[in-house]
């Protein structure tokens, strides 16, 4: 298992290739010992521009109180002392863009749709260009960027980072995210040329009408593609910048079509070699000048989409002379990266996959954006509006020349296992691999065990997530939406598992950014247009509506930034009142519910989750109890108090409402006893935890609940120490061992049948959490503030030898590792310095030895024990006699 620590000063909560354009800076940071002191200080052009000291142990704090320059680059440095003032330095740098103040103008190639039904026509994407004179040394250079839809950017012919599909996806009338690239070794003496290709994206989508009725260009910001770029020389004695305008050219590219649903269609003929960015006999011509989007431009600050690892062929089937099957061996969403050999014009049509029948033949159904071409019900068939392909498929088209052509993927991405190649033969194909392609998250946990199934069904989440994470957190890889319900079900999942820090609070904005006008929140973010069972006026329903609040509080326990809380708020309390202006009954029927369950009662829908007006009730509570949360953080007390007791009395209500005569609730399903015992509405929670416990026993360990239900049954039952049945319920015949079968290495959407349903689905994939709060038994307690608050319990099975779990906190890493021999139990535990509080909790089964830990208290099943600093503990356990 390899360790994963990190640099130890962060900024913002990222280690490198930082821009800011706003204070207060996000500091957070580590050191080995028990910090007394620490000294922060600002430098700009070796002169201290901010300092601070400080007596105390904190190790995550807010700056400001300095002014930053545009296009500037900035120290940050932290001396932290220990008892004997002995000290550590730690260092890291930031750079500033142009504070969204580009002096370029948004240009264009021109073109635009007479009619939207045109946009399946031959159009060749847009290449646009300067060329300019360096004179002098240059002491720095940077550019500030954006392209729209998706951008590539080459200087001097050399591509300037290794971004795929930028920019990121926003809803670009609020906010535009800018890029800033250090340039220095791209530029020369003389002439130079800077050259931008641009893709469609989601800036310039199909005017598909996904599900029958969602056209994304009547929903989405919209426009021709287009960028804006500022080139920032310093020379010794004056700044000069190269900004796009009037005086830049475009050409057509070589893409005649490129979709980020339906694929691209390449001609090899307009090409130098294999670069897409060199036109053979390019015809340039002076670009548009554009208003571009109205959104803000503020510097993109998420890890960026790039290509991750490659799978070469499990196997490969030969239909015919012109027609070939490859076999990926897993579902992957990503690029296909081929290179053949083929005569001038050769035309070659790649088709894409998640499943095959037994005769191969593409069973496309589960890829079909927004089920088009799919029949639903007897003789209907989703339709995909004028010009659109009868069925929406992921498809790739290449007309060659002679020779060599190389063909990877550029402006779009694909969910597949399987590609059908028409229009070669087999000696034709020189390589051909399958790159995965996703947003770039560092891993922040690691686990392994001795159980070979359990280390793959996390590998299997671990994939499913990643394939569906692409700037947004999305849904599946054939919607590509950013559901709230589904954020929701994952975000504890995640991060445990991703640094998800600047990802969750992209998010966070990206709700904000399309809150309605009545104040309501959408089903996804961006908002496509989509907004079953909600609240009325585009917003969506309140489970996905909880997105926004709840990633918010994931952040603040976990990376404490409480600027974001209050900068927040505001939005937040807008929905509130939104929600505070209709009635319990009114607002139970505005919910899809506990979505995926087994115990689904209904043939519609929108209304087939078990208890869901009871569940729904429990989100609007929920929205209230943060409300409260978030009002005493920022000392509003006269709001906390409000809102603190709203909350009683519509938890009363929900319980008088809502409770049996049995004290069960509503229908009674897994479900029901869930969110019960999870929103603490019960008399006695052990008593209704078992009754939980009890279902899921009687089914043969099979948890029927769906997607909520079971992110917050592995909180419960691990809290209440029944771990025993989240192990029984992975291993179960019927739950994700049925679910994967032999074959798949991704999650479907659905347990069971799956018709209709995704097979690179990830909202089923909160297991995760379990495997490190659990079994690996690290978890950031509740009220923690950057996580500060540390809990250590290992769930230590008879049937496993081992477990390694770690967790790399804002404050440091931690880690808990067990492993038998023979009659023992060997834990070695390694928690960071200057913790609030850090607490062990062992079974008390076993014996217990170990030097100087203090038990602070025990119970029926446990002893408790303080390892606040105590950096790495060693214990041996062995079986007590009872």
């Amino acid at each position: 298992m390899v360790s994963i620590t990190k640099p130890m000063l962060r900024i913002n909560c990222k280690s490198n290739s930082i821009v800011v354009d706003k204070l207060p800076l996000h500091l957070s940071w580590s050191v080995d010992f028990k910090q007394k002191a620490y000294e922060v200080s600002v430098i700009k052009n070796d002169k201290v521009i901010y300092f601070a000291e400080q007596i105390s142990n904190n190790t995550v704090l807010m700056i400001d109180s300095f002014e930053l320059d545009k296009n500037s680059e900035y120290v940050v440095e932290v001396c932290a002392y220990n008892q004997d003032e002995q000290y550590d330095i730690l260092r890291n740098t930031f750079k500033t863009g142009n504070f969204g103040h580009f002096i370029g103008q948004w240009i264009s190639g021109g073109k635009t749709l007479a009619t939207e039904s045109d946009y399946y026509l031959e159009n060749r994407n847009s290449i646009l260009r300067k060329v300019f004179v360096v004179d002098q040394d240059i002491v720095d250079s940077n550019i500030n960027i954006v392209g729209l839809g998706y951008y590539k950017l080459y200087i001097n012919g050399e591509e300037v980072g290794d971004s795929e599909l930028n920019t990121d996806w926003t809803n670009y009338n609020e906010t535009v995210y800018y890029d800033t690239y250090d340039v220095n070794r791209y530029l020369k003496k003389g002439d130079n040329e800077i050259l931008i290709e641009l893709g469609n994206g989601w800036f310039n989508p199909a005017p598909l009408t996904l599900f029958g009725k969602y056209n994304l260009r009547n929903v989405l910001s919209i426009g021709e593609p287009q960028t804006i770029a500022d080139l920032v020389i310093k020379y010794a004695k004056e700044t000069v910048t190269v900004s796009s305008d009037e005086s830049w050219e475009v050409c057509d590219g070589p893409y005649l079509f490129n979709n980020i649903y339906l694929g691209e269609v390449l001609d090899f003929r307009l090409i130098k070699g294999q670069n897409t960015f060199l036109v053979t006999k390019p015809v340039w011509r002076p670009v548009v000048i554009n208003h571009g989007p109205r959104g803000r431009l503020i510097p993109s600050f998420i890890p960026k989409i790039k290509k991750s690892a490659q799978l070469t062929p499990h196997h490969i089937h030969v239909v015919d002379e012109n027609e070939i099957i490859v076999d990926f061996g897993e579902v992957l969403t990503g690029f296909i990266d081929i290179t053949l050999a083929a005569y001038d014009a050769q035309e070659i049509e790649l088709i894409y996959s998640e499943e095959i029948n037994n005769d191969y033949i593409l069973q496309t159904a589960s890829t079909l954006a927004g089920f088009i071409g799919e029949e639903v019900d007897n003789g209907v068939v989703i339709p995909g509006g004028p010009g659109a392909p009868h069925r929406a498929e992921q498809k790739d088209k290449i007309i060659c020349k002679n020779g060599f052509n190389r063909f990877l993927n550029k402006f779009t991405y694909h969910s597949f296992r399987y590609m059908q190649i028409k229009g070669l033969t087999l000696d034709q194909i020189h390589d051909v691999r399958a790159v995965y392609v996703h947003t770039d998250l560092a891993e922040n946990g690691t686990f392994n065990c001795s159980d070979v199934y359990l280390n793959k069904l996390l590998k299997t989440g671990n994939i499913t997530k990643l394939n569906n994470i692409h700037s947004v957190f999305s849904d599946c890889a054939r919607e590509r939406f950013a559901y709230g319900g589904d954020i929701v079900a994952l975000a504890n999942s995640q991060v445990y598992q991703f640094d998800t820090a600047s990802l969750y609070e992209k998010t966070i904005y990206d709700f904000v950014d399309d809150i309605r006008l009545n104040g309501g929140f959408p089903e996804t973010a961006p908002f496509v247009g989509i907004k079953t069972n909600g609240t009325g006026e585009e917003a969506g329903p309140l489970g996905w509506q909880l997105a926004f609040s709840y990633l918010l509080n994931i952040h603040y326990r976990h990376y404490g930034n409480l600027q974001l809380i209050k900068d927040m708020f505001p939005y937040f309390e807008k929905q509130v009142i939104y929600l505070n202006g209709f009635n319990l009954d009114e607002l139970s029927l505005c919910c899809l519910g506990d979505w995926g369950s087994r115990d689904k009662n209904s043939e519609d829908y929108k209304s087939s989750s078990p208890a869901i007006r009871f569940t729904t009730a429990c989100f609007y509570y929920f929205h209230i109890l943060l409300m409260a949360k978030f009002s005493t953080y920022l000392s509003f007390d006269e709001k906390s108090e409000f809102y603190l007791s709203q909350a009683s009395a519509l938890k009363n209500k929900i319980i008088n409402q809502y409770r049996n005569t049995d004290g069960s609730f509503s229908d009674k399903s897994q479900t029901s006893y869930i969110f019960a015992v999870y929103f603490n509405l019960v008399d006695d929670i052990s008593d209704a935890v078992n009754q939980l416990v009890a279902l899921i026993r009687n089914n043969n360990y099979v948890m029927r609940c769906g997607i909520f239900g079971q992110s917050f049954s592995y909180e419960i039952l691990r809290q209440h120490g029944h771990n025993d049945v989240v192990y029984h319920w992975l291993n179960s015949e019927d739950g994700f061992k049925s679910m994967l079968g032999s074959e798949y290495r991704t999650l479907k959407e659905y347990f069971g049948d799956n018709k209709h349903g995704s097979c690179n689905h990830a909202m089923f994939s909160s297991y995760i959490s379990w495997l490190y709060q659990g079994l690996g038994g690290i978890s950031i307690q509740e009220h923690a503030i950057a996580s500060d608050q540390v809990v250590i319990s290992p769930f230590i099975i008879d049937s496993l030898d081992y477990v390694e779990c770690e967790y790399q906190s804002v404050r440091g890493l931690i880690s808990c590792k067990w492993h038998r021999v023979e009659a023992h139990v060997e834990l070695v535990i390694k928690v960071p310095f200057n913790l609030k509080g850090c607490m062990l909790s062992l079974d008390k089964r076993y014996n217990i030895h170990v030097n100087n830990v203090i038990e602070i208290y025990s119970d029926e099943s446990k002893r408790y024990f303080d390892i606040t600093d105590m950096g790495e503990v060693e214990i041996i356990l062995t079986p007590a006699l009872h």
